[in-house]
Parts: C-alpha cells; sequence; structure tokens
C-alpha cells in the first residue's frame, strides 16, 4: 500500500482531478481482493470505492485539505467493505484539532471541524 500510494504526486487533487486520498482507498480494495487491470469483479470493487470516496470529496469541495480527504476515504473504505465483504472495522467519532495548522481551512464546512462536535 505505501509503495502504491508513494505513485501518488502530491496536488493530484487539483491537477489530476483525483485526490490520492480517493485513490488510495481504492488501491485497498484492490490489495485485499487481488485486483488486476484484467481482473472482473476486484477490478469493478477498486474503482466503485475510488469513486465513492472521491464523491464524498467532491461533496464537501475544496480547498484541499489532506486530512479531512483521508478522514473521508477511511470512513467511505470503512463502510465499503461492511456493505460488499460483510467485515466490520472499527469506526471512531473524527474531530479535527488541526485546523489552525492548515491557513486554508474550511472551518465549520469541513465534518471533522473541533467546532462542529
Amino acid at each position: 500500500m505505501i509503495k502504491r500510494a508513494k505513485s501518488v504526486p502530491g496536488g493530484a487533487c487539483g491537477f489530476w482531478g483525483a485526490c490520492g486520498a480517493g485513490i488510495s482507498s481504492g488501491m485497498f480494495i484492490s490489495i485485499i481482493t487481488g485486483s488486476s487491470p484484467l481482473a472482473e469483479e476486484p477490478f469493478a470493487h477498486s474503482n466503485k470505492m475510488t469513486s465513492r470516496s472521491l464523491e464524498k470529496i467532491g461533496e464537501i469541495g475544496g480547498p484541499r485539505c489532506c486530512k479531512r480527504d483521508s478522514f473521508l476515504s477511511i470512513l467511505s473504505a470503512i463502510a465499503y467493505v461492511k456493505e460488499n465483504f460483510g467485515i466490520e472495522m472499527e469506526e471512531h467519532e473524527i474531530s479535527c484539532h488541526r485546523s489552525g495548522l492548515n491557513d486554508k481551512c474550511i472551518g465549520v464546512r469541513c465534518p471533522f471541524f473541533a467546532g462542529n462536535h
């Protein structure tokens, strides 16, 4: 996973139109299903996972926040794995306390903004 994720350049969210966190959720599904470019069902699962994560990220909008987009992708993956593979993973409430470190923080528009909890 780390090796694959390192191949996604920073700024892919804005320059490629696909956030690295969303792409990474698809990588995760690809790994656990043994997907390849020639696979049928695993190929579909990894692309559906990426799509679901990118949809959640797109609903919030920009500017980018790697922490927020990672949280959204992880939560999307937890739900996807439960729905499609019957495996339940732990899910915790997420409250971000790092907004002061990101001058582009969207504040209350972010579902993880500490002031929303």
